[in-house]
């Protein structure tokens, strides 16, 4: 057994309520970037706090069908746990923990966080988990519904796992000390994954985030562009206008950028205000 603040008793039974849980997710949705880290790195994760500590704390996190909710209610008894996922598959599961294994405090939100944070979360959670898709975009996207989550409070933590390609790696740090969190730790290669990141990878960093009463989010409102790595990059991008009308924007499209589109409006009907990417996962 890895060495971790609890038995070794505790770490099979939860190992085997793991295996009971686990056949209800199924295979991997890539359109939303999930990669599944292990059974072990899940319980790593639960771990990167003493259990107790978790105890009448609110916790949320931002996706989980990696299951690490599972992991912090059975080694512990907050007060709020809250799991945060548009993926349809999430609240059979939830269900489950809390009615077959007894995790009281489990809940589950049905939520897309490209739309803006629902006003209930918002400066309400002790520690927050979240592991955005691996593109600049997913990163400040996902850090800025973190944020917004947080208690404004020096005891606060984010628990962010990340990766990048390694000539980007200082764009992680940048957009943590733009939203003015400090780095208290970031552990190199901690998530352990089943399968391949887009990096052709199998592991992920973990870095845990001092909140300040000055952390600030960069994206407060809705968000309309481009978030997962399957998107990233796929020139031209296509936008929509409330008309309904597609426009192309980026390389080889009809317009450089979406600030242009803006600045010119759409062709058809002059509209140039916020404009939807046309991703194939659609807000609901």
């Amino acid at each position: 057994m890895t060495n971790l603040p609890i038995n070794n008793e505790l770490q099979e039974e939860i190992h085997t309520t793991f295996d009971s849980i686990k056949q209800y997710r199924g295979e991997p949705n890539q359109e939303l970037d999930q990669y599944y880290v292990t059974q072990e790195s899940s319980l790593q994760r639960a771990c990167l706090l003493e259990p107790e500590q978790y105890n009448g704390k609110r916790i949320i996190l931002l996706g989980d069908m990696d299951l690490t909710s599972l992991c912090i209610g059975l080694l512990s008894k907050p007060k709020d746990l809250a799991v945060l996922d548009i993926d349809k598959r999430l609240p059979e599961i939830v269900f489950k923990m809390k009615f077959d294994y007894k995790i009281r405090s489990i809940r589950f939100i049905n939520h897309d966080y490209r739309l803006r944070t629902i006003a209930i979360l918002k400066n309400q959670f002790d520690y927050i988990f979240v592991e955005p898709p691996m593109t600049e975009n997913g990163l400040e996207l996902g850090l800025s519904r973190a944020v917004q989550c947080a208690k404004k409070d020096q005891s606060s933590r984010i628990f962010l796992s990340f990766d990048f390609m390694e000539e980007k790696s200082g764009y992680t740090e940048s957009m943590i000390h733009k939203m003015k969190l400090k780095i208290l730790e970031e552990k190199k290669d901690f998530n352990q994954y089943e399968h391949q990141t887009p990096f052709s990878r199998k592991t992920s960093n973990m870095y845990i985030l001092q909140v300040n009463a000055d952390s600030e989010e960069t994206i407060s409102h809705h968000y309309l562009g481009p978030t997962y790595f399957r998107e990233s990059g796929n020139y031209p991008y296509h936008y929509e206008c409330k008309c309904g009308n597609i426009l192309q924007v980026g390389e080889g499209g009809d317009f450089a950028s979406v600030e242009e589109l803006q600045k010119e409006g759409c062709p058809k009907c002059q509209y140039n205000d916020k404009f939807l990417y046309n991703s194939s996962i659609k807000i609901e």
